[in-house]
């Protein structure tokens, strides 16, 4: 029987991450395969053959926790690596190794190994002024920001309203709820550093789908059979006749009451229909329930109904958006006049400043030489232009 080693499968591109130290490498592997591992062997490597000093290399994490981990791992995997040097090695080329090594393990805490968030922190803090911020700035805990947005987007609402902005009973009117309102902010305020493009456009007229739909309802209604074969409706019976009330006795409809109504009828699916609850088989009203299923249904829901809805959103989306992205610039100004920054904050100046300042860019390419991210698919694109700049 072998009781040698195992040759690991991947042990050619793990040899290339501890070797090939002048060329940028992805990894790519399944949880477990030992990702970090081969990250931090390849810090060991750049300082070991002296790519970059621990004060030139920046480790990037996706928690805290990792950052925690991968730090006491790097202080090990150095201690490991200075004391094989000294039991193995001899000659010049192993002195100068072992001399990096024994320095970096001195000099271990200069090594900025943490979250993208506190990388960003570290170089606004470095270059506040460049970056347009209050050199006393303060970090916002996610937790807490919870609280702080929710806040600002109150008082936006109540200033707002106070004022008689106009817009609120707009968009109340149709069909946005409040929930779908505050979720948008909360959208606009996690991706504030792009664009909305508005729809151009007139305001979609939903009047004939209305009619139709209306018409539809009416005539299905007055053919569900009374009483049902099965005791129980099927769920298309129950939209129906809701929305029977609605067209016949609710009055003059808002847009979000017209809204509502198509939406209702473009969510029935052919398993919204059962044939047997509409009576036996042959009888028109289960002949009826087939047609629907099969062909009305289906024709107004894709053809009239799902498309009318989507222009019908984006339209009032794009109205939303003027006064969201005005709670978005309130809620940013109260937090820059209170030298508070968010997570999002950090990562939008960072960017921001690396773009816009190319000295200021050279600066920090120039101080981290070498960049190790973990977890990079976690990565959003935010991130990796900033990771990308330097």
């Amino acid at each position: 029987m072998n009781t040698g080693h195992r040759r690991l499968v991947d042990a050619t591109a793990r040899r290339r991450i501890r070797e090939d130290l002048d060329t940028n490498l992805m990894c790519l592997a399944g949880a477990g395969a030992g990702k970090t591992h081969a990250l931090v062997d390849r810090m060991v490597a750049c300082v070991r053959q002296g790519k970059a000093d621990v004060a030139q290399m920046a480790a990037i994490t996706f928690t805290r926790k990792a950052a925690g981990e991968m730090r006491g791992r790097f202080f090990q995997a150095l201690q490991e690596a200075a004391s094989t040097v000294a039991d193995e090695g001899e000659g010049p080329s192993s002195a100068r190794q072992l001399g990096r090594l024994r320095d970096a393990v001195a000099r271990v805490d200069q090594c900025s190994i943490g979250t993208i968030h506190a990388f960003c922190a570290r170089l606004l803090r470095e270059r506040p002024i460049e970056a347009g911020l209050p050199p006393n700035f303060s970090e916002v805990e996610e937790r807490e920001e919870l609280f702080l947005v929710r806040a600002a987007w109150d008082r936006f609402l109540a200033a707002r309203s106070a004022a008689g902005d106009q817009r609120l009973l707009a968009i109340e009117d149709m069909g946005l709820t409040a929930e779908q309102f505050y979720q948008f902010y909360l959208d606009r305020c996690q991706y504030s550093d792009l664009d909305l493009k508005p729809t151009q456009g007139p305001r979609p007229d939903l009047a004939p789908a209305v009619a139709q739909a209306c018409e539809l309802v009416r005539e299905v209604a007055a053919q569900i059979p009374d009483p049902l074969p099965e005791g129980e409706p099927d769920r298309f019976m129950a939209t129906v006749r809701e929305l029977r009330h609605f067209v016949d006795f609710a009055g003059p409809p808002s847009d979000a009451d017209r809204e509502r109504l198509l939406r209702d009828l473009a969510s029935t699916t052919k398993t919204g229909i059962t044939l047997k609850r509409w009576g036996p088989a042959g009888s028109p009203a289960r002949s009826l329930a087939r047609r629907l299923r099969d062909d009305v249904l289906p024709a107004l829901r894709d053809g009239v109904l799902k498309p009318l809805l989507v222009q019908w959103r984006q339209y009032v989306y794009t109205l939303a958006g003027e006064l969201v992205d005005e709670a978005m610039v309130s809620y940013r100004d109260s937090r820059l006049a209170a030298s508070t920054l968010t997570f999002n904050d950090l990562l939008e100046s960072t960017a921001n400043l690396l773009r816009d300042r190319p000295e200021v860019r050279t600066h920090f390419q120039q101080r981290y030489r070498r960049l190790f991210v973990d977890e990079f698919q976690d990565t959003d694109p935010l991130q990796a232009e900033i990771l990308l700049y330097l």
